[in-house]
């Protein structure tokens, strides 16, 4: 099929050859990302940027929720200037979970419980379960990366603590990474 397509291009390709796919960028990996995902409904979508002047944005942020707002997060697309591959998640996933955990109020406290990969999500999604508390409240999260198209994908969704709602949780993961293959 390849060869086809290049010949009807002008183009021939040898035996062997190996012809570079570009990756997707961030813009059409959002793209991807429907307005509904299993109960969860997609809210305002925020602009990344790293801070620095002039570097532009880095990618963009999406909140989901479910209608009574009992889970609640967010799936982050960051624009990667070289394709990233499946070697980078361990390190990703723990900067995402050390910023999880370092880069909350003093109020909300969270530490990792345990990290998880989703067998039935392709690519790989790398996670963790995080657990504290929001106040007096118990809280659970999930945080997990993943790479689509070259690009990062983290998402977070949290609950207050109750028995079943993290397998609701994972299960929007996975449907995640279902809709950005």
């Amino acid at each position: 099929m390849l060869a086809l397509a290049l010949t009807l291009a002008g183009c021939t390709a040898e035996p062997g050859m190996h012809v570079a796919i570009t990756p997707s960028t961030a813009k059409n990996v959002v793209a991807r990302l429907p307005e509904n995902i299993g109960n969860f409904r997609r809210g305002v979508v925020t602009i990344l940027s790293d801070g620095a002047a002039g570097d532009g944005p880095r990618g963009q942020e999406l909140a989901y929720a479910t209608a009574d707002r009992s889970l609640a997060g967010f799936v982050q697309v960051v624009a990667q200037l070289e394709p990233m591959g499946e070697a980078g998640l361990p390190e990703a996933l723990q900067r995402f979970v050390y910023d999880s955990i370092a880069n909350t109020p003093s109020h909300r406290r969270l530490r990792e419980r345990l990290s998880v990969s989703l067998p039935e999500a392709r690519p790989v999604l790398r996670c963790s379960e995080l657990e504290g508390n929001y106040g007096r409240q118990p809280v659970e999260s999930l945080a997990c990366v993943g790479v689509f198209g070259g690009q990062l994908v983290r998402l977070r969704v949290s609950h207050i603590r109750r028995e079943g709602r993290m397998a609701e949780v994972r299960g929007f993961a996975e449907l995640v990474a279902a809709a950005l293959r």
